[in-house]
């Protein structure tokens, strides 16, 4: 969805989550046409901004996922079946960086 529709009660919200579904889904037409649209309404400082923040939160995830930061029991149960649909299950020898190996 990239017509900023929800109404997430943040100003500009659906244009900033049109601006971030452009982002993940990589589409450069797709993110050249929201990153106009969101510089037209909200300026090109909040674009900066914007995508600042999104590529944090990418660079955050990258991150944690390199270094085995586990998701804890809550999230763990809560995307078992995403987790398990997707096949994207660490494999049972995964060990975190500087942990000893699983044998």
């Amino acid at each position: 969805m990239l017509d900023g529709e929800i109404d997430s009660g943040v100003a500009n919200g659906g244009d900033l989550l049109a601006l971030s579904e452009a982002l993940v889904g990589g589409d450069e037409d797709d993110i050249r046409s929201v990153r106009a649209r969101v510089i037209g309404t909200m300026g090109s400082d909040a674009v900066v901004d914007a995508i600042g923040v999104y590529s944090n939160f990418e660079r955050m995830v990258r991150i944690a996922d390199a270094t085995g930061v586990e998701l804890g029991e809550s999230l763990t149960e809560f995307s078992e079946d995403i987790r398990a649909d997707l096949g994207i299950e660490r494999p049972p020898n995964w060990a975190p960086v500087n942990a000893p190996a699983v044998t």
